[in-house]
């Protein structure tokens, strides 16, 4: 892979091919294969992982709020069609969390307090924080949890 995710016209297409792969593909992928098992067992449930740059726009991230955007229609849809068979498909949307992906963005100081001072919590998550969240979406007690978007990014999106 050549290249950095930026505006569009700088984009490069490896960069725009990878990014909707990994991110768009990989989750299309997964629940391709896992559904058939859960209609046959009789439901089930998918968690898939969107951001808040699918839902508005950031500078420079073009190819990642794309993959990200269509997370979010993947998830809607698929909570459409799958509602009925008692496969129950929701999404967690994280802010910036703490994690060996992040970093080598998070290692610019200046950067990770840009990104510390987004949040009203003024701090970033660590993946703990997704922990209880990803446990209540895949109990029973979100039964009634379908096409839904939660929210666990120190309160990024509120503002």
């Amino acid at each position: 892979m050549t290249g950095k995710d930026t505006r569009l016209h700088e984009l490069s297409s490896e960069v725009w091919e990878r990014t909707l792969a990994v991110n768009l593909r990989g989750h299309w992928l997964c629940s391709k294969y896992v559904i058939p098992i859960m209609l046959k067992q009789g439901g089930g449930c998918i968690i898939n992982f969107a951001s808040p740059t699918g839902m508005r726009g950031y500078q420079g991230l073009t190819a990642y709020s794309t993959s990200k955007g269509g997370i979010i229609a993947l998830t809607r849809a698929m909570a459409a069609d799958y509602s009925r068979d008692h496969i129950r498909v929701n999404a967690i949307v994280p802010g910036t969390i703490d994690t060996p992906m992040n970093a080598a963005t998070l290692s610019d100081e200046r950067r990770r307090e840009e990104l510390i001072a987004m949040a009203p919590s003024r701090r970033l998550g660590i993946a703990s924080d997704l922990a209880g969240t990803a446990v209540f979406l895949a109990s029973d007690d979100a039964e009634y949890c379908m096409g839904g978007f939660y929210t666990v990014d120190g309160g990024l999106m509120a503002v």
